[in-house]
């Protein structure tokens, strides 16, 4: 059984990460929502050809769940630390500047510098 720190970490990893990416997905599908996203996910279950609505939302709901993941370190719902390549020790909230976040999603984002796939343009 794992240390009770380690249950703690995946209780706050779920909630804040997971649990939020799955919500703010349903909140883009309900019919209240008028979101460029929204508008755009809707136009593609419309088409009913699950390789277009898979190739809009599985990018968009990998990237919603990565921005809770920044957004709860940025919070400080999660305390992090990445080593580097070097062995040096990054406190991601303080040496991120609680903006891990929109360094993800922001112009000239992580997204776009590092990712090999597809990133929704209504996104951007």
């Amino acid at each position: 059984m794992p240390d009770p720190s380690i249950n703690s970490f995946a209780e706050a990893l779920v909630r804040q990460v997971r649990d939020r990416a799955i919500r703010n997905c349903d909140a883009l599908l309900t019919p209240a929502a008028r979101s460029a996203i929204s508008k755009y996910w809707k136009a593609a279950l419309q088409s009913k050809n699950s390789k277009t609505i898979a190739d809009i939302i599985i990018p968009d709901c990998v990237d919603e769940a990565i921005f809770c993941l920044l957004n709860a370190i940025d919070e400080g719902g999660l305390k992090l630390t990445y080593v580097d390549r070097d062995g040096k020790s990054v406190d991601l909230l303080e040496d991120g500047l609680s903006e891990l976040a929109g360094w993800y999603v922001g112009e000239d984002s992580w997204r776009h510098q590092y990712s090999n796939q597809r990133i929704n343009k209504y996104l951007t």
